[in-house]
């Protein structure tokens, strides 16, 4: 039989443990009104799925158009076997870093300004 000594021993570890638990990362907000000469014309959370902790679109008007997601993933990893696993498809970029995954899909874009939006993009999730 298990001592009492001992279920509260292991009730101490398991809220220490818990309490040690590194917090999620919060989702960057890499998708503000205004990006280059691109604006913003909606942006909402998704569901997530199996190893996606949280997953947000924003859809932009400016030389074109377009819309990019934003992944937060359970780890660095996943971001990396996401990226190594994507297949690439026409008017299409994607790039991560840490625990995020981005997907830039475009239509009939300039190519410059697309450029300098993804540039935006990555250089918002860096300093964050």
């Amino acid at each position: 039989m298990i001592g009492s000594r001992f279920l509260v021993a292991a009730a101490a570890c398991a809220l220490t443990l818990g309490a040690c638990r590194r917090a999620p990362a919060p989702m960057p907000d890499i998708f503000t009104q205004v990006v280059g000469t691109w604006h913003r014309t909606a942006v909402r959370d998704l569901p997530a799925g199996a190893g996606i902790e949280q997953l947000r679109t924003a859809s932009y008007q400016g030389p074109g158009t377009l819309e990019a997601s934003i992944y937060r993933l359970t780890s660095p990893a996943m971001a990396l076997d996401m990226a190594q696993r994507w297949k690439p498809t026409p008017d299409t970029v994607f790039f991560y870093s840490d625990r995020f995954f981005v997907l830039v899909r475009w239509q009939t874009a300039d190519r410059k300004a697309l450029h300098e939006f993804v540039a935006a993009l990555e250089k918002r999730l860096r300093v964050r």
